[in-house]
């Protein structure tokens, strides 16, 4: 399989490369260099140990959390609310460190790994999820497990896959609960009385509507997502695909049919397909100017959007039912990281209700929280209903029709075939 990377399309934030290790960015290291030179937190074995103990190792220290940097909104949270909370509640230090792609982290990891470098390393918690994380579980790169130490755990239902599983492969404690996140449709209802729930009534809509429909070009993230829905939705739902394990006899069978049904799509695309937007800002871009009605989305662009002023007031989130995205993402631990109870604090302010709360508000990113907020303490109840009614969006509604997202090479093999197929 040739996975080198296009250079005519950015690498999705979340795809796992098989990179040399040389191929780290030099920024990475650079953002990395402050380290915790305790022997005491060197050697300190937070699964063996109170909370409180966790808390009090962690005290003093400098956390290191790697995350994708291409949000203003993310990138704020992180450095003013997340990181004022660190200190002032347990006196740890946040270093953000920014990446284009979660697999520099993951390179990052394994190339210390490999070196020999055990302990002490760069980089004490990642904002992770599907492929990275089940590149870096498989291969013993994680530590933990950890999720049950932390107290915002209680806030999280058992039974729910979305905090339990990862593209299918059990979680195991090796990653804790950060965002929700929901692909979904999108349309400006002053333009559009009828909403699509399949495919074949978006193809429909787009050849009633040519020009007014659009999705990101793969491999880009919202593009890739785009892909999946598709396959979901042309070859018969989700749950054939649902095993934790790639099926390439089904992937054989089933796949065709989604290049016919994106090459029957293409002439009604916007600027008729001969080209695609780039990113998910320009496609939203093309949203707020009114050159397309229609476009796939993540639910908190749309809240976000509304707002900020920057989608009109008459844009609508919609789903289409059994094939639209429930695709949540964690924070694990390397191995071999420094500051392991710094990390586990970080990742317990990022689970908890005041976090998932915070990062929920519209104005700050409006990414849903994944807790189940009966759970939650009374007050914090409240403020919850409160953000949901600001959202903009009946989100509870919404989101009870969205289905997971499956293995991850079902994603790979989508990206590689619209390249070769599509993308000509």
């Amino acid at each position: 399989m040739n996975l080198t990377p296009n250079p005519h399309f950015p690498l999705n934030r979340r795809r796992f490369l098989w990179l040399s290790t040389g191929a780290c960015l030099a920024t990475l290291t650079s953002n990395c260099t402050q380290q915790n030179s305790s022997s005491e937190t060197a050697s300190f074995d937070p699964t063996a140990a109170s909370w409180d103990e966790i808390v009090a190792a962690a005290e003093g220290t400098t956390v290191n959390w790697a995350m994708w940097g291409g949000s203003d909104k993310t990138n704020a949270y992180a450095d003013q609310w997340v990181a004022d909370r660190l200190q002032s509640q347990y006196n740890v230090t946040l270093n953000r460190v920014p990446l284009n792609d979660t697999v520099e982290a993951v390179n990052k990891v394994l190339g210390e790994v490999q070196a020999g470098q055990t302990s002490g390393g760069s980089i004490d918690l990642i904002w992770i999820n599907g492929e990275n994380f089940r590149t870096m579980k498989q291969g013993d790169l994680l530590f933990g497990p950890f999720r049950d130490k932390l107290p915002s755990n209680q806030y999280y239902d058992a039974d729910d896959p979305a905090v339990n599983s990862d593209f299918g492969l059990p979680i195991e404690g090796y990653s804790a609960p950060y965002t929700g996140s929901y692909y979904v449709m999108a349309t400006d209802s002053a333009r559009v009385q009828q909403f699509p729930t399949t495919f074949e009534e978006l193809l429909e809509w787009a050849k009633a509507n040519p020009g007014r429909f659009a999705y990101v070009a793969p491999p880009q993230f919202d593009g890739s997502r785009f892909l999946l829905t598709a396959l979901y939705g042309v070859t018969g739902g989700y749950e054939q695909y649902a095993g934790a394990e790639f099926d390439e006899a089904l992937w054989n069978e089933k796949s065709p049919q989604v290049f016919e049904y994106l090459q029957e799509l293409e002439p009604y695309l916007w600027r008729s397909g001969e080209t695609y937007p780039p990113t998910q800002n320009r496609l939203q871009e093309l949203f707020a100017n009114g050159e397309i009605w229609m476009m796939p989305v993540f639910i908190s662009e749309v809240a976000e959007g509304i707002a900020s002023g920057r989608l009109p007031d008459t844009t609508r989130a919609f789903t289409m039912p059994g094939i639209s995205l429930n695709d949540p993402s964690f924070t694990a631990i390397p191995i071999n990281a420094a500051n392991p109870a710094g990390a586990m604090v970080l990742a317990d302010i990022l689970s908890s209700p005041e976090g998932q709360l915070e990062k929920f508000k519209p104005d700050v990113w409006g990414d849903p929280p994944l807790l189940s907020p009966q759970k939650v303490p009374a007050e914090l109840q409240s403020e919850f209903t409160k953000v949901e009614g600001e959202y903009g969006i009946p989100l509870d509604e919404l989101t009870s029709t969205t289905v997971p997202v499956v293995n991850a090479e079902y994603t790979t093999r989508l990206e590689q075939t619209w390249e070769e197929q599509i993308a000509l």
